[in-house]
């Protein structure tokens, strides 16, 4: 397996930056902070998201691998809400900051959204899924082959 250096600044750290640039955006332009009674529908896919990133977190601890991206892994773990996304964690963490843009009713807000998105995807995922395959050869192939990246 080729060694990657984890990164000092992880998924988590740019996760709350952007909940506090999402914040700091909807005070900056003004008005309400929580818009018309439909912009609570945004704590739906919050909380969707929090109990999807908890679960793939619980997963990873009972497997007993490791969860600080481009690291060693020492498990692969394909089972329960892995069945469904290879990475819940970070679709939890893009559900909830959907969420919130949605609660906070400033269309703005969804660029940070794309842009945690893009960012998790291009620094994070796509270096994960080549140590993935090189740790894991053709047992982790046939897993992205079968489950998709996000949903």
């Amino acid at each position: 397996m080729t060694a990657m250096q984890p990164p000092k600044v992880l998924p988590p750290h740019y996760f709350i930056f952007s909940v506090l640039l999402m914040i700091a955006i909807a005070m900056l332009l003004g008005g309400e902070l929580l818009g018309t009674d439909v912009v609570y529908l945004g704590a739906v896919p919050m909380l969707v998201g929090v109990v999807i990133a908890a679960i793939g977190s619980r997963q990873f601890s009972i497997a007993g691998t490791n969860i600080i991206p481009l690291s060693e892994s020492t498990a692969l773990v394909t089972n329960g809400i892995f069945k469904y996304s290879r990475n819940p964690m970070y679709t939890g963490m893009i559900l909830f900051l959907a969420g919130l843009a949605l609660l906070l009713d400033n269309a703005w807000n969804w660029v940070v959204v794309v842009g945690f998105t893009i960012l998790i995807r291009q620094w994070f995922v796509l270096r994960e899924e080549i140590l993935m395959e090189q740790t894991f050869g053709a047992g982790y192939t046939a897993y992205q082959a079968r489950v998709r990246r996000w949903v």
